[in-house]
């Protein structure tokens, strides 16, 4: 039987036990108490669980205890972020500072991923925003736009967003540049406004079955070139001309502007003094809600507008 009071409590008032303490053991199960406790009691407080399978045995609380102290140091042991190199609990399942998976916890079945594309996470990217700070706000992709603001910072502008060329204001409101995205809506509306005249001398004066082929509609138009002359035409060249320039444009330097933006959000949001976190989430990231209005923004409000105007 053990006397080792390191870790027990009283059986009576539930207090650790220690060295200076006056102890006695129940002669039977071995549990402990404070002397005075025992004898305020005047047997074991354990006594009703002699000579069953409950009874005390101090070989098992010895294990329990040893497994608890375990537990204690497990969560006081630190993982370095293989990424950014940020010390955190071995417990936690991703680093707290660039979201990196853990892979020591979950056994080495995760494959570190690099969500900053190589960039150092406390590499500063212009006006005093670090690239894990730029990672929070950006949140989606990170990947690819992290080393594009790193090679800009040195002077580069001009990248291509696929995106960007296709939905021009869409990708601009889901990335929440409200401005941008506004500006290039209207002129897009605007743009095609410019073409509907011509939209519709073509829906008048072409067959069905000639405008729904592309080819057979180019060879139309060259053939017919004479009757298509006039303002509409000269309307629509430009539009549809003024329409691949900016598009050409927003998908160049499209990263460019979103680095600037997302660049002088975040130096805001770290001047006000809020909840930098919160504010990060509501400003930062891509809303696919924003996406869509862009698309169907551009593709049928021109249309409304047309109809209400008698165009």
């Amino acid at each position: 039987m053990s006397y080792n009071i390191e870790g027990k409590q009283c059986k009576v008032c539930n207090a650790y036990l220690f060295e200076e303490d006056d102890v006695v053991f129940c002669p039977v199960c071995g549990a402990p108490h404070h002397r005075e406790c025992y004898n305020s009691l005047g047997h074991c407080a354990l006594e009703e669980l002699h000579g069953t399978e409950r009874q005390y045995d101090s070989s098992k609380e010895e294990s329990k205890t040893e497994k608890e102290n375990i537990k204690t140091e497990a969560n006081a042991v630190k993982v370095k972020c293989a990424l950014c190199g940020e010390e955190y609990n071995v417990n936690e399942a991703v680093c707290p500072n660039c979201s990196t998976p853990n892979s020591f916890k979950t056994g080495g079945r995760f494959v570190t991923f690099d969500f900053l594309g190589g960039v150092p996470a406390d590499m500063d990217l212009g006006e005093g925003v670090t690239a894990a700070e730029a990672k929070k706000f950006v949140f989606s992709n990170t990947q690819r736009f992290i080393p594009k603001f790193a090679r800009m910072k040195n002077g580069q502008k001009a990248s291509f967003n696929i995106l960007a060329f296709f939905f021009p204001c869409a990708w601009a409101l889901s990335r929440k540049m409200y401005k941008l995205g506004a500006f290039i809506g209207a002129l897009e509306v605007a743009f095609s406004m410019l073409m509907m005249p011509f939209n519709n001398v073509i829906k008048s004066g072409i067959p069905q079955d000639v405008a729904q082929n592309s080819t057979k509609l180019a060879t139309y138009l060259m053939d017919n070139i004479k009757f298509f002359r006039g303002p509409a035409l000269y309307f629509a060249f430009a539009a549809s001309t003024l329409t691949v320039i900016m598009r050409i444009i927003i998908g160049i330097f499209g990263d460019y502007f979103y680095r600037n933006h997302t660049l002088k959000t975040v130096s805001s949001i770290k001047k006000s003094g809020e909840d930098i976190e919160e504010n990060m989430r509501k400003k930062g990231g891509v809303s696919l809600l924003l996406l869509i209005l862009g698309i169907l923004i551009t593709d049928y409000l021109p249309v409304l507008i047309a109809s209400f105007a008698g165009i």
